[in-house]
């Protein structure tokens, strides 16, 4: 995250989710001073500077499959729990392989800013509670399946970044330097099940993709009937006018509407990518573990909902929505 350190008075622009206004580092204009006087309901704002540098190192906490894990399903698709949230934009599509003797396999990389897939899962259960991980989750998935019975390794190079610009810690058993290598290279080795069954899966129905109109039902998270997002249908609250939530014809204009960038340089929904979903980072705080904490480093005003973090369990649909294509 680049910090543009210009002193000038940045007025909130539309965009900007609600209870955060933009801010300069040297205070608010005298009309936002004015007008946040006037402000009730859930519209605010941090009284605390979010330009701080990263505190701490980020390590790997846990990987599945576990180095020297036998049996291993032909479809695996490799986890890698970290112990802090992770800049997507630090990582590269070679900064990982999967190898096999001298074969490297064709693999996707991807991130999960906050756990929402457990290791095997393609999709989030219904009574899930929470994360697996207490930070991101680095995944690693082979575009086909392992050889049965081979033994393959899973090269990382140390180039994720945190959140907040913290490094990545390189020390640690996993952590393997190779001959004629600058640098030390995270290793886990395991064995694809020699005898996997022959019988083929049985073609479950595909699952309907989760949709916003979606998220308007059952007591999810944009529910009107609930209180989460009320100050978003309020007509009297400065939200509704940054983010009207009233009906979902509405909420897709202010979602889908613009792909200009938010204060982190993401667009508010990025289809198909949660993490690079400024949607998602205003709902997250920095207190990965705990569920409390201040807004994200670089994400301007206070998290979402202001007074307490969103439940687990209702943003799994919001993370589900926008990868099924954030559709309407």
């Amino acid at each position: 995250m680049r910090v543009n350190n210009a002193a000038s008075v940045t007025v909130a622009p539309p965009w900007l989710l609600p209870c955060g206004l933009v801010r300069h580092r040297g205070g608010y204009s005298a009309a936002w001073a004015a007008a946040l006087i006037a402000l009730t309901g859930c519209t605010r704002v941090s009284d605390r500077s979010r330009f701080e540098g990263p505190q701490e190192q980020l390590e790997i906490l846990l990987s599945a499959p576990a180095p020297g894990e036998r049996g291993v399903d032909p479809e695996i698709r490799i986890d890698l729990c970290l112990s802090g949230r992770i800049d997507p934009r630090s990582l590269d599509e070679i900064d990982a392989t999967v190898s096999s003797g001298g074969a490297i396999t064709d693999s996707e990389f991807s991130v999960q800013l906050v756990p929402w897939l457990s290791p095997g899962e393609d999709r989030p259960p219904d009574d899930r509670r929470a994360p697996w991980c207490g930070g991101s989750v680095l995944s690693i998935e082979p575009k086909a399946s392992l050889l049965p019975g081979a033994q393959f390794r899973l090269r990382l190079f140390p180039s994720a970044v945190g959140w907040a610009g913290e490094e990545l810690s390189t020390d640690g058993p996993q952590w393997v330097t190779d001959e004629g290598a600058d640098e030390p290279r995270y290793v886990v080795e395991f064995t694809v099940d020699p005898t996997p069954s022959l019988e083929p899966f049985p073609e479950d129905d595909p699952t309907p993709p989760v949709t916003l109109r979606d998220l308007f039902t059952d007591g999810r998270v944009f529910d009107p009937s609930t209180d989460t997002c009320r100050c978003h249908r309020d007509p009297d609250d400065l939200a509704l006018a940054r983010l009207d939530l009233r009906d979902p014809a509405v909420a897709t204009v202010g979602l889908l509407g613009s792909a200009q960038p938010r204060d982190t340089g993401f667009a508010m929904v990025a289809p198909r990518d949660p993490s690079q979903s400024f949607l998602v980072q205003k709902l997250l705080r920095d207190d990965h573990e705990q569920g409390q904490g201040e807004a994200l480093y670089g994400v301007l005003g206070d998290p979402m909902p202001p007074d307490e973090p969103l439940r687990y369990a209702d943003l799994l649909p919001i993370l589900q929505w926008i990868a099924d294509g954030a559709e309407p």
